[in-house]
């Protein structure tokens, strides 16, 4: 059996890992348990905090020798001072920018944490988590038909794309604010596993190459010993 703490920024993000991606990996004894960063004094989810986001990451990774640590944060949105984000802000390609914000999350915490490397491994989503619920826009008239008239618009916006992580962080065309913008009355905490348990994991992680290799990465972790650091 395999264990994998999942520090998440926000409650849908939480909702997704133990609700869609944990039951698609517990037939390879890979459990995954989602619990929200601590981002202020007493609070967790929302707006993270590098401090306290490496903080935490830290206390968990010491906690226990026999668990994994991985990470689900959003890209869009990520404080300046994170760790890779200055130095890899030249970067175009989404992808490759959360890949080198992931090296530098994993150097920094793992060195702080004084814990072997191998037991993170961070993921950050491209652009944020409602990239993955465009990987089929058909689902949002399955969850509410009074969206079916925006799926062919938003259907459009991801094929003007390399992928639906691709689709940009600008203020108003981060995929969250599309979403928002075509289907009055979308709420994220409501919706958002709603529409991703209605597409699939399969199909999402056809459609989102990134998170598909972070998936992989999850279902192929091997068994911990306890004595290990």
């Amino acid at each position: 059996m395999t264990d994998v703490i999942v520090a998440c920024e926000g409650r849908t993000e939480q909702a997704f890992i133990n609700e869609v991606v944990q039951p698609a990996l517990a037939p390879n004894a890979v459990f995954l348990n989602a619990r929200l960063i601590s981002t202020s004094s007493g609070a967790k989810g929302g707006a993270l905090s590098r401090d306290r986001v490496v903080g935490d990451l830290c206390r968990v990774l010491r906690q226990r020798d026999d668990t994994y640590v991985t990470t689900f944060f959003d890209l869009y949105g990520l404080p300046a001072d994170f760790p890779g984000k200055q130095s890899s802000s030249a970067l175009r390609d989404p992808v490759a920018y959360c890949e080198q914000i992931e090296a530098s999350l994993r150097s920094v915490v793992t060195d702080l944490a004084q814990r072997r490397s191998d037991r993170f491994v961070p993921h950050i989503q491209p652009y944020e988590f409602e990239a993955l619920l465009l990987a089929d826009t058909t689902a949002f008239g399955r969850v509410n038909p009074k969206w079916q008239s925006a799926e062919s618009k938003l259907a459009s916006i991801v094929a003007a794309t390399d992928s639906p992580e691709h689709v940009n962080d600008g203020i108003n065309t981060h995929p969250s604010a599309r979403i928002r913008q075509h289907l009055p009355g979308y709420r994220k905490v409501g919706h958002g596993v709603d529409v991703a348990a209605a597409i699939g994991l399969e199909r999402i992680r056809t459609k989102c190459g990134h998170f598909a290799h972070w998936l992989g990465r999850m279902e192929a972790l091997p068994p911990l010993a306890r004595t290990d650091t």
